[in-house]
């Protein structure tokens, strides 16, 4: 009776120890479908909430860079609007500096055609060079006298009331060019 009580008890442990082990498998089945369950259940929210940062984060950049281009196209405005400040005070001093200014002569104008007030003007004697230099290299100064000054003067008078462009060089004397080494 004790080898069958022993039998039966070996048994028993026996049956007690593959039920442990079944319902440790099951146990472990269950908690690793549960497992899976939640990382394809958190998994997929992780992918929606990767998507979401990726698109919060385009959306911030683009943010700031509409902030940084609207911060650009401010301060052109107010240079712009500066500038053009700067202008019409500019022109309200021209206008009042004009007003106040007695009134100028309008200048003459140069071009290439003579017209009727050029031709009226006395031209001036041809310029001399202030030296010459000889052969020897010396430097010889150049200088007119009254007589000559005279001379050019009425030369040029006459050129101008003729009407003929002759310049004062050309109608010295011959004898002064040669004087003068010219």
């Amino acid at each position: 009776m004790a080898s069958a009580k022993r039998d039966i008890r070996h048994i028993i442990d026996s049956f007690s120890e593959d039920l442990i082990e079944i319902a440790q498998d099951i146990a472990r089945q269950h908690v690793q479908r549960a497992v899976a369950e939640w990382q394809a259940k958190h998994e997929k929210q992780a992918k929606v909430l990767a998507r979401q940062s990726v698109q919060d984060e385009k959306a911030l950049r683009n943010q700031k860079a509409l902030e940084r281009i609207e911060r650009v196209a401010a301060r052109r405005r107010e240079r712009e609007e500066k500038k053009a400040a700067e202008r019409a005070l500019r022109l309200e001093q021209r206008i009042i500096s004009a007003a106040d200014a007695p009134e100028k002569k309008p200048r003459a104008r140069r071009s290439g055609l003579l017209d009727g007030a050029a031709l009226k003007k006395e031209p001036a004697p041809a310029p001399l060079f202030v030296h010459k230099r000889r052969r020897d290299g010396e430097i010889q100064q150049l200088k007119r006298t009254e007589e000559e000054v005279a001379a050019a003067a009425a030369a040029g008078n006459g050129s101008a009331s003729n009407g003929n462009a002759v310049s004062a060089g050309a109608a010295a004397a011959p004898g002064e060019q040669l004087r003068l080494g010219l």
